[in-house]
Protein backbone atom coordinates (compact mmCIF):
# COMPACT_ATOMS: atom_id res chain seq x y z
CA UNK A 1 0.00 0.00 0.00
CA UNK A 2 2.82 2.34 0.98
CA UNK A 3 4.72 1.47 -2.21
CA UNK A 4 1.77 2.43 -4.40
CA UNK A 5 1.46 5.74 -2.54
CA UNK A 6 5.14 6.52 -3.06
CA UNK A 7 4.87 5.62 -6.74
CA UNK A 8 1.83 7.86 -7.04
CA UNK A 9 3.69 10.76 -5.46
CA UNK A 10 6.65 10.22 -7.79
CA UNK A 11 4.32 10.22 -10.79
CA UNK A 12 2.65 13.40 -9.56
CA UNK A 13 6.04 15.06 -9.11
CA UNK A 14 7.09 14.10 -12.64
CA UNK A 15 3.97 15.78 -14.00
CA UNK A 16 4.51 18.86 -11.88
CA UNK A 17 8.18 19.45 -12.73
CA UNK A 18 7.65 20.50 -16.39
CA UNK A 19 4.94 22.95 -15.34
CA UNK A 20 7.14 24.32 -12.58
CA UNK A 21 10.03 24.70 -15.03
CA UNK A 22 7.76 26.63 -17.37
CA UNK A 23 6.71 28.99 -14.58
CA UNK A 24 10.33 29.61 -13.62
CA UNK A 25 11.30 30.20 -17.25
CA UNK A 26 8.49 32.72 -17.74
CA UNK A 27 9.45 34.48 -14.50
CA UNK A 28 13.06 34.62 -15.65
CA UNK A 29 12.06 36.05 -19.02
CA UNK A 30 9.94 38.71 -17.35
CA UNK A 31 12.86 39.78 -15.22
CA UNK A 32 15.23 39.78 -18.20
CA UNK A 33 12.85 42.07 -20.09
CA UNK A 34 13.04 44.44 -17.13
CA UNK A 35 9.30 44.56 -16.43
CA UNK A 36 9.98 44.46 -12.70
CA UNK A 37 12.31 47.46 -12.95
CA UNK A 38 9.74 50.05 -14.06
CA UNK A 39 8.38 52.58 -11.59
CA UNK A 40 4.61 52.53 -12.09
CA UNK A 41 2.72 54.79 -12.12
CA UNK A 42 5.04 57.38 -13.63
CA UNK A 43 5.84 59.93 -10.93
CA UNK A 44 8.14 62.95 -10.52
CA UNK A 45 11.58 62.03 -9.20
CA UNK A 46 12.28 63.14 -5.62
CA UNK A 47 14.10 66.43 -5.15
CA UNK A 48 17.89 66.38 -5.33
CA UNK A 49 20.00 69.49 -4.77
CA UNK A 50 23.64 69.51 -3.67
CA UNK A 51 26.77 71.63 -4.22
CA UNK A 52 29.42 70.43 -6.65
CA UNK A 53 33.10 70.60 -5.74
CA UNK A 54 33.28 73.78 -7.86
CA UNK A 55 30.73 75.44 -5.57
CA UNK A 56 27.92 75.43 -8.14
CA UNK A 57 24.69 73.81 -7.07
CA UNK A 58 23.45 70.75 -8.94
CA UNK A 59 19.66 70.65 -9.19
CA UNK A 60 17.91 67.63 -10.65
CA UNK A 61 15.04 69.91 -11.64
CA UNK A 62 17.40 71.74 -14.03
CA UNK A 63 18.32 68.60 -15.99
CA UNK A 64 15.21 68.62 -18.20
CA UNK A 65 15.95 67.29 -21.66
CA UNK A 66 18.51 64.81 -20.32
CA UNK A 67 18.23 61.28 -18.99
CA UNK A 68 19.74 61.22 -15.49
CA UNK A 69 21.25 57.99 -14.19
CA UNK A 70 21.69 58.13 -10.43
CA UNK A 71 23.50 55.82 -7.99
CA UNK A 72 24.52 55.99 -4.34
CA UNK A 73 27.78 54.96 -2.68
CA UNK A 74 30.98 56.20 -1.04
CA UNK A 75 34.66 56.51 -1.92
CA UNK A 76 35.91 54.01 0.68
CA UNK A 77 33.67 51.29 -0.77
CA UNK A 78 35.97 48.43 -1.86
CA UNK A 79 33.70 46.51 -4.23
CA UNK A 80 30.13 47.57 -5.13
CA UNK A 81 30.79 51.26 -5.82
CA UNK A 82 33.78 50.84 -8.16
CA UNK A 83 31.85 48.06 -9.90
CA UNK A 84 28.87 50.40 -10.32
CA UNK A 85 30.97 53.26 -11.70
CA UNK A 86 32.87 50.92 -14.02
CA UNK A 87 29.51 49.71 -15.34
CA UNK A 88 28.43 53.30 -15.92
CA UNK A 89 31.68 54.08 -17.74
CA UNK A 90 31.12 51.10 -20.05
CA UNK A 91 27.57 52.31 -20.67
CA UNK A 92 28.83 55.82 -21.45
CA UNK A 93 31.30 54.44 -23.99
CA UNK A 94 28.70 52.18 -25.65
CA UNK A 95 26.25 55.07 -26.08
CA UNK A 96 28.77 57.12 -28.06
CA UNK A 97 27.43 60.51 -29.14
CA UNK A 98 24.08 59.82 -27.47
CA UNK A 99 25.84 59.99 -24.07
CA UNK A 100 25.85 63.78 -24.33
CA UNK A 101 22.17 63.68 -23.37
CA UNK A 102 22.78 61.53 -20.29
CA UNK A 103 23.88 62.82 -16.89
CA UNK A 104 25.54 60.34 -14.51
CA UNK A 105 25.31 61.30 -10.83
CA UNK A 106 26.98 59.53 -7.89
CA UNK A 107 25.73 60.61 -4.44
CA UNK A 108 27.82 59.92 -1.36
CA UNK A 109 26.17 58.15 1.59
CA UNK A 110 29.24 58.83 3.74
CA UNK A 111 29.51 62.63 4.12
CA UNK A 112 31.72 62.34 7.21
CA UNK A 113 34.61 60.91 5.19
CA UNK A 114 33.79 62.10 1.66
CA UNK A 115 34.55 65.75 0.99
CA UNK A 116 33.14 67.31 -2.17
CA UNK A 117 36.60 67.54 -3.71
CA UNK A 118 37.49 63.96 -2.78
CA UNK A 119 34.21 62.76 -4.29
CA UNK A 120 34.79 64.66 -7.53
CA UNK A 121 38.31 63.25 -7.85
CA UNK A 122 36.93 59.77 -7.25
CA UNK A 123 34.17 59.84 -9.89
CA UNK A 124 36.35 61.66 -12.43
CA UNK A 125 38.82 58.77 -12.24
CA UNK A 126 36.11 56.73 -13.98
CA UNK A 127 34.84 59.49 -16.29
CA UNK A 128 35.45 63.26 -16.13
CA UNK A 129 31.84 63.89 -17.16
CA UNK A 130 30.39 62.11 -14.13
CA UNK A 131 29.05 64.22 -11.27
CA UNK A 132 29.80 63.48 -7.62
CA UNK A 133 27.53 65.04 -4.99
CA UNK A 134 27.89 65.38 -1.23
CA UNK A 135 25.11 66.46 1.11
CA UNK A 136 25.71 67.12 4.79
CA UNK A 137 24.25 64.57 7.21
CA UNK A 138 21.23 66.72 8.03
CA UNK A 139 20.19 67.06 4.39
CA UNK A 140 21.22 63.53 3.42
CA UNK A 141 18.79 61.61 5.65
CA UNK A 142 15.50 63.01 4.22
CA UNK A 143 16.86 62.78 0.68
CA UNK A 144 17.71 59.08 1.10
CA UNK A 145 14.27 58.48 2.58
CA UNK A 146 12.58 60.16 -0.41
CA UNK A 147 14.53 57.95 -2.83
CA UNK A 148 13.96 54.86 -0.62
CA UNK A 149 17.69 54.30 -0.24
CA UNK A 150 19.22 52.58 2.79
CA UNK A 151 22.63 53.51 4.20
CA UNK A 152 23.84 52.04 7.52
CA UNK A 153 27.32 51.96 9.01
CA UNK A 154 28.86 48.59 9.84
CA UNK A 155 31.72 48.60 12.35
CA UNK A 156 34.20 45.73 12.74
CA UNK A 157 33.85 43.35 15.66
CA UNK A 158 36.00 44.90 18.41
CA UNK A 159 36.41 41.52 20.12
CA UNK A 160 37.93 40.08 16.99
CA UNK A 161 40.61 42.75 16.93
CA UNK A 162 41.29 42.98 20.66
CA UNK A 163 44.84 41.68 20.05
CA UNK A 164 45.42 44.43 17.48
CA UNK A 165 43.44 47.47 18.61
CA UNK A 166 42.75 50.24 16.13
CA UNK A 167 44.53 53.56 16.54
CA UNK A 168 42.43 56.66 15.98
CA UNK A 169 38.87 56.38 14.65
CA UNK A 170 37.50 52.89 14.19
CA UNK A 171 37.06 52.19 10.46
CA UNK A 172 33.68 51.22 9.11
CA UNK A 173 31.91 50.23 5.91
CA UNK A 174 28.45 51.35 4.81
CA UNK A 175 25.69 48.90 3.95
CA UNK A 176 23.77 50.73 1.23
CA UNK A 177 21.31 50.27 -1.60
CA UNK A 178 22.99 49.15 -4.80
CA UNK A 179 20.80 50.31 -7.68
CA UNK A 180 20.56 52.50 -10.76
CA UNK A 181 17.79 55.10 -10.70
CA UNK A 182 16.71 56.32 -14.15
CA UNK A 183 15.06 59.73 -14.47
CA UNK A 184 13.62 60.65 -17.86
CA UNK A 185 13.93 63.89 -19.80
CA UNK A 186 10.80 65.27 -18.13
CA UNK A 187 12.08 64.65 -14.61
CA UNK A 188 10.02 61.52 -13.91
CA UNK A 189 11.49 58.52 -12.08
CA UNK A 190 11.01 55.71 -14.59
CA UNK A 191 13.10 52.72 -13.46
CA UNK A 192 15.01 51.32 -10.50
CA UNK A 193 17.46 48.64 -11.61
CA UNK A 194 19.83 46.52 -9.46
CA UNK A 195 23.54 47.25 -9.82
CA UNK A 196 24.03 43.67 -11.06
CA UNK A 197 22.01 44.34 -14.22
CA UNK A 198 23.96 43.77 -17.43
CA UNK A 199 25.35 46.79 -19.26
CA UNK A 200 23.38 45.64 -22.34
CA UNK A 201 20.10 45.77 -20.42
CA UNK A 202 20.99 49.11 -18.88
CA UNK A 203 21.86 50.50 -22.30
CA UNK A 204 18.54 49.29 -23.71
CA UNK A 205 16.60 51.13 -21.01
CA UNK A 206 18.63 54.34 -21.31
CA UNK A 207 18.31 54.38 -25.10
CA UNK A 208 14.56 53.92 -24.79
CA UNK A 209 14.33 56.96 -22.53
CA UNK A 210 16.65 58.96 -24.79
CA UNK A 211 14.37 58.23 -27.76
CA UNK A 212 11.28 59.61 -26.04
CA UNK A 213 9.95 62.99 -27.07
CA UNK A 214 8.32 65.60 -24.90
CA UNK A 215 6.88 65.34 -21.43
CA UNK A 216 5.03 62.09 -20.71
CA UNK A 217 1.64 62.57 -19.16
CA UNK A 218 0.86 60.60 -16.02
CA UNK A 219 0.71 57.01 -17.19
CA UNK A 220 1.31 57.72 -20.91
CA UNK A 221 4.53 58.19 -22.85
CA UNK A 222 5.25 58.85 -26.52
CA UNK A 223 7.94 56.96 -28.43
CA UNK A 224 9.39 57.18 -31.97
CA UNK A 225 7.44 60.24 -33.06
CA UNK A 226 8.15 61.46 -36.60
CA UNK A 227 6.31 63.44 -39.27
CA UNK A 228 6.23 63.03 -43.04
CA UNK A 229 5.21 66.08 -45.07
CA UNK A 230 4.38 66.42 -48.76
CA UNK A 231 4.69 69.29 -51.27
CA UNK A 232 0.87 69.49 -51.22
CA UNK A 233 1.02 71.05 -47.71
CA UNK A 234 -0.41 67.99 -46.02
CA UNK A 235 1.33 65.37 -43.95
CA UNK A 236 1.06 62.68 -41.30
CA UNK A 237 2.53 62.05 -37.87
CA UNK A 238 3.42 58.55 -36.74
CA UNK A 239 4.28 57.55 -33.18
CA UNK A 240 3.82 54.93 -30.47
CA UNK A 241 1.63 55.52 -27.42
CA UNK A 242 2.58 53.51 -24.33
CA UNK A 243 0.17 53.36 -21.39
CA UNK A 244 2.05 52.44 -18.20
CA UNK A 245 -0.98 52.89 -15.95
CA UNK A 246 -3.48 50.28 -14.88
CA UNK A 247 -6.43 52.03 -16.53
CA UNK A 248 -7.50 52.41 -20.15
CA UNK A 249 -6.95 55.82 -21.72
CA UNK A 250 -7.81 57.47 -25.04
CA UNK A 251 -6.08 59.94 -27.34
CA UNK A 252 -8.96 62.28 -28.16
CA UNK A 253 -7.39 65.07 -30.21
CA UNK A 254 -4.18 66.74 -31.36
CA UNK A 255 -3.09 70.18 -32.54
CA UNK A 256 -0.05 71.95 -33.96
CA UNK A 257 0.74 75.61 -34.54
CA UNK A 258 2.36 74.59 -37.86
CA UNK A 259 -0.89 73.16 -39.30
CA UNK A 260 -4.37 74.63 -39.72
CA UNK A 261 -5.79 71.49 -38.13
CA UNK A 262 -4.82 67.98 -37.05
CA UNK A 263 -7.23 65.04 -37.29
CA UNK A 264 -7.06 61.45 -36.11
CA UNK A 265 -7.33 59.11 -39.13
CA UNK A 266 -7.00 55.43 -39.97
CA UNK A 267 -6.38 53.74 -43.32
CA UNK A 268 -8.61 50.69 -43.91
CA UNK A 269 -7.67 48.32 -46.74
CA UNK A 270 -10.35 46.30 -48.54
CA UNK A 271 -8.37 44.41 -51.12
CA UNK A 272 -6.77 47.03 -53.35
CA UNK A 273 -9.20 49.69 -52.17
CA UNK A 274 -7.74 51.97 -49.48
CA UNK A 275 -10.17 54.04 -47.44
CA UNK A 276 -9.25 56.98 -45.18
CA UNK A 277 -11.53 57.01 -42.13
CA UNK A 278 -11.58 59.92 -39.67
CA UNK A 279 -11.55 58.73 -36.04
CA UNK A 280 -13.21 61.56 -34.08
CA UNK A 281 -13.83 59.07 -31.26
CA UNK A 282 -10.07 58.88 -30.77
CA UNK A 283 -7.63 56.01 -30.29
CA UNK A 284 -7.98 53.77 -27.24
CA UNK A 285 -4.73 52.98 -25.42
CA UNK A 286 -5.28 49.81 -23.33
CA UNK A 287 -4.13 49.64 -19.72
CA UNK A 288 -0.51 48.44 -19.64
CA UNK A 289 -0.63 48.39 -23.46
CA UNK A 290 0.49 50.33 -26.50
CA UNK A 291 -0.91 51.64 -29.77
CA UNK A 292 1.15 52.05 -32.94
CA UNK A 293 0.42 54.94 -35.29
CA UNK A 294 2.20 53.81 -38.44
CA UNK A 295 2.04 54.20 -42.25
CA UNK A 296 -0.94 52.38 -43.72
CA UNK A 297 -2.85 52.42 -40.41
CA UNK A 298 -3.63 54.84 -37.62
CA UNK A 299 -1.99 58.27 -37.92
CA UNK A 300 -2.42 61.99 -37.29
CA UNK A 301 -3.39 63.89 -40.45
CA UNK A 302 -1.91 67.41 -40.87
CA UNK A 303 -3.79 69.95 -43.02
CA UNK A 304 -2.69 73.29 -44.56
CA UNK A 305 0.88 73.29 -43.33
CA UNK A 306 2.37 76.77 -43.12
CA UNK A 307 5.87 75.81 -44.27
CA UNK A 308 8.28 72.88 -44.47
CA UNK A 309 9.97 72.91 -41.05
CA UNK A 310 12.72 70.59 -39.82
CA UNK A 311 10.49 69.83 -36.84
CA UNK A 312 7.00 70.74 -35.73
CA UNK A 313 5.37 71.30 -32.32
CA UNK A 314 2.58 68.90 -31.45
CA UNK A 315 0.12 68.78 -28.56
CA UNK A 316 -1.72 65.56 -27.73
CA UNK A 317 -4.85 65.50 -25.55
CA UNK A 318 -5.70 62.37 -23.58
CA UNK A 319 -8.97 61.55 -21.89
CA UNK A 320 -7.38 60.73 -18.53
CA UNK A 321 -3.69 61.53 -18.71
CA UNK A 322 -4.13 65.11 -19.88
CA UNK A 323 -1.83 66.95 -22.26
CA UNK A 324 1.51 65.95 -23.77
CA UNK A 325 3.57 68.49 -25.70
CA UNK A 326 6.42 67.37 -27.93
CA UNK A 327 8.56 68.39 -30.87
CA UNK A 328 8.38 66.00 -33.81
CA UNK A 329 11.25 65.65 -36.32
CA UNK A 330 10.18 65.97 -39.96
CA UNK A 331 11.27 63.69 -42.79
CA UNK A 332 11.79 65.27 -46.19
CA UNK A 333 9.78 63.88 -49.14
CA UNK A 334 11.33 60.63 -50.32
CA UNK A 335 13.50 60.21 -47.23
CA UNK A 336 13.94 56.76 -45.76
CA UNK A 337 11.86 55.91 -42.71
CA UNK A 338 13.86 56.18 -39.43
Amino acid sequence: MGGRRVQGMVGWARKLLPALATVLLVAGCRKERGEDFAVVPVQPAPTLEAPRASGEVFRLSEQRGKVVLLSFGYTACPDVCPTTLSQLQRLHKRLGEAARDMEVVFVSVDPERDSAQQLETYVHAFNPRFTGLRLDAEALAPMLSAWRVTATRRYPDSERYREHPFTGDMPYTVDHTGAFFLVDKAGALRARMPYTVSVERLQQEVERLLSEEGTPAAGVRVEKARARLTPARVGAVYLTLVNTSGREDRLVSAESTTAARVELHEVIAQGELLQMHPRPEGFVVPAKGRVELAPGGKHLMLYALQDAPASLPLTLHFEKAGTVQLTVPVSAPGADEP
